[in-house]
């Protein structure tokens, strides 16, 4: 009988290296999204985002969410393996705290990558940088040039644009603004000076000076179609990607539960995990950015340290989730929304039959009195 021997160590590595991938391919993909809404308006005005760069941006949330799925069933199957070897293994598995996995899950979801996202150019060249060292074939290489290209065509065209403004403002003070803008080191924009914790919050969100305000109203206006037909299909694109991938992860998922999960079932989880998902992809940052500015304070903090800190906490919420629960957060909100819908429904079928039968008996003792 033929044997299949596993090296647990090279598994557990492609699982890694798989959520290592997805992590940058998240990060190029919030490039895009992050050039498309937040761009200055001296920079949108002599340039624009081109449709290539817009398929780019919807191919990468397929990739991204495929990598996902392909680490998710990496991992379950070296759960699965450890488990074969033996109590020996199985108790060294369980015997991680709570505090050993949230460390695990926070550093595999957060790392240079997601420190740099708001530090400009740096961020961009460090993830360019990654990119050719981990690229093993001639297409790695020839879409990094293309990266590589169209980061200094549009890093040139924002030169000259603050070369311009010069002009009007002075080179020193143009070339102040610029480096600033370049370097993440620009503020985002006027934060909330209000005196309690919980006006400076919601005044963070729906100031009209506000940039998180300003982010929420670009990402409602795309998917509206307020900016353009190719911006809302590039956004419904994602979603109907982010669907794609939860259906075939909840088809391959009711394949594995040996009848006990319904069709209905599937179909409600990819419905939610859909909207979850994209709740969390455009309104995480928001809201986090809006909180961290809160308890940071009015002053104009840099956007890299805001764009950091808000990124660190995502993380931290997501690591503490999986930690505790077993799940994403995108799968521990969906099962809690259905499971509650569920308890509700049988409650409240509960209650009607149990009405229906007493007024079925007091019809019955009323039509023999």
């Amino acid at each position: 009988m033929p044997r299949i021997y596993v090296e647990f160590a090279g598994m557990k590595q492609a699982g890694s290296r798989c959520r290592s991938i997805s992590s940058s391919v998240s990060s190029i993909r919030s490039d895009f999204r992050r050039t498309v809404s937040q761009l200055d308006w001296d920079v949108k005005y002599k340039s624009d985002i081109n449709s290539t760069a817009k398929h780019i941006a919807m191919k990468l949330d397929g990739y991204a969410q495929s990598l996902k799925s392909y680490q998710s069933f990496i991992d379950d199957a070296y759960e699965q393996y450890i488990k074969l070897e033996g109590e020996k293994f199985s108790l060294s598995v369980k015997e991680k705290t709570i505090w050993d996995k949230f460390v695990g899950e926070f550093h595999a979801g957060f790392g240079w990558s997601d420190m740099l996202k708001g530090s400009g150019y740096i961020g961009t060249i460090y993830n360019m940088i990654h990119d050719i060292k981990k690229g093993s074939t001639w297409i790695d290489l020839a879409k990094s040039g293309v990266r590589m290209y169209q980061f200094m065509d549009e890093a040139a065209k924002t030169y000259s644009n603050y070369k311009k403004i010069g002009n009007a403002v002075g080179t020193r003070t143009a070339m102040t603004w610029w480096a600033k803008k370049i370097t993440g080191l620009k503020p985002l924009g006027r934060a909330s000076s209000a005196k309690n914790p919980y006006t400076r919050f919601v005044n963070n969100l729906k100031n009209k000076t506000s940039p998180f305000n300003a982010q929420f109203k670009n990402t409602i206006n795309n998917f509206k179609g307020a900016n353009g037909v190719g911006k809302a299909a590039a956004a419904w694109a994602g979603v109907a990607v982010t669907g794609v991938t939860n259906w075939y992860s909840n088809k391959e998922e009711q394949a594995n539960s040996n009848g006990t999960m319904s069709n209905r079932r599937v179909i409600a989880e990819t419905v939610t995990e859909t909207a979850i998902d994209t709740a969390l992809i455009y309104g995480t940052g928001i809201v986090v950015g809006a909180a961290v500015t809160t308890v940071l304070g009015t002053a104009a903090v840099p956007g890299i340290v805001v764009v950091a800190l808000s990124g660190a906490v995502s993380a931290g919420l997501n690591a503490g989730v999986k930690a505790l629960t077993g799940k994403t957060t995108t799968e521990w909100l969906s099962d809690t929304i259905l499971d509650t819908g569920e308890s509700i429904g049988r409650a409240v079928g509960n209650a009607a039959k149990k009405v229906s039968n007493s007024i079925g008996g007091w019809y019955r003792k009323l039509s023999y009195a």
